[in-house]
């Protein structure tokens, strides 16, 4: 935490004294700050201070040099046999990013999702996973639980870690302007949940890669996870679990640049290879943001709304997804 104020303190002295002697920008400032996918700390080293549509698109760069906190909320409706009315599961998850120097052409991209859920399913249920049917009557809560299957658990879940390896430079695509990027790396998932009922009870880890395309005014990205289940509790079912993040964003032409608004969409595809039945979530859906200033910090706010096209009919499972996205902005360039 002491660490992070000093990383916003730094911040804010640098990007305060940039805005405060605007007539001490050198002349060719006015070119640099228009490169959109120019290296930042060029920029910086010529004197002159990053636009926030430079900054908007370092955002969108998921292998890009910055450090990133995202917070996001998530308001998601469940529907499905034998829960009767529309439940909903809310979801916060604080997101830091941040890389490490694996010398001058390669970066290790650091992403650790720390998630608070509340999640409509009485925490009693917890103390009976994985007994028998023949011997679940005996569990001491089992029967409170029946009587109130729905009664809402909230508390810390199961924490996400993506490690991602990826080149420095980015290969400039000439035909449009835009640049491809790409990495890849490993991901696990650690027993952290502090209810049963919140988490898998298992430590679990498998691959993972990234590969994006970030052009003028379209961007479009695609983030898949896949974890294996390779150690915890023997109680609990294994994991075979599939996530693909996919991102598609538009700029339109015409608004403010400053403000840096995007629409699109960013839902997470979810297969679990493990469920009997049905198996496969697909969300669809549309959003906008735009950059803004709180202080001297850059910080992007983005609402997106999902709906889950295709989802187990056999099974509580989402259908309507309202996400926020705040994401404070700290570009590594600045120290």
């Amino acid at each position: 935490m002491v660490a992070g104020a000093a990383v916003a303190v730094a911040l804010a002295g640098t990007w305060a004294f940039a805005q405060e002697t605007p007539a001490a920008k050198p002349a060719q400032c006015a070119a640099l700050e228009q490169d959109l996918f120019i290296d930042l700390k060029e920029v910086v080293k010529a004197g002159c201070t990053p636009s926030p549509a430079q900054i908007s698109k370092l955002l969108e760069n998921p292998v890009a040099n910055f450090v990133s906190v995202p917070f996001q909320y998530d308001y998601i409706t469940v529907e499905g046999p034998r829960i009767g009315d529309t439940k909903s599961t809310q979801r916060l998850q604080i997101t830091p990013t941040f890389p490490t120097s694996l010398g001058s052409d390669w970066s290790l991209i650091h992403r650790v999702v720390f998630p608070f859920l509340g999640v409509p399913l009485n925490e009693g249920f917890g103390e009976c996973v994985g007994m028998a049917a023949s011997e679940i009557l005996s569990c001491p809560s089992f029967p409170g639980a029946l009587q109130d299957p729905f009664d809402r658990t909230s508390g810390f879940g199961d924490v996400v870690y993506a490690g991602v390896v990826a080149p420095k430079k980015s290969t400039k695509i000439e035909s449009t302007g835009g640049v491809f990027v790409w990495g890849l790396g490993t991901t696990a998932v650690l027993p952290t949940a502090s209810e049963e009922v919140l988490g898998t009870g298992k430590f679990s880890a498998g691959p993972t890669g990234v590969v994006a395309y970030l052009g003028r005014t379209w961007t479009a990205a695609v983030f898949p996870q896949h974890w294996w289940s390779v150690a915890g509790d023997g109680k609990r079912s294994d994991i075979n679990f599939t996530n693909v993040q996919y991102f598609v964003f538009y700029a339109p032409p015409g608004l403010n640049p400053d403000a840096a608004w995007r629409i699109g969409l960013s839902p997470n595809i979810s297969i679990n290879w493990a469920a009997p039945g049905d198996k496969v979530t697909l969300p669809i859906g549309l959003g906008a943001g735009r950059m803004v200033s709180i202080g001297p910090l850059p910080v992007n706010i983005h609402a997106e709304v999902d709906y889950s096209v295709i989802h187990p009919d056999d099974k509580p499972a989402s259908r309507w997804d309202f996400r926020i996205y705040i994401t404070a902005v700290i570009p590594t360039f600045v120290f």
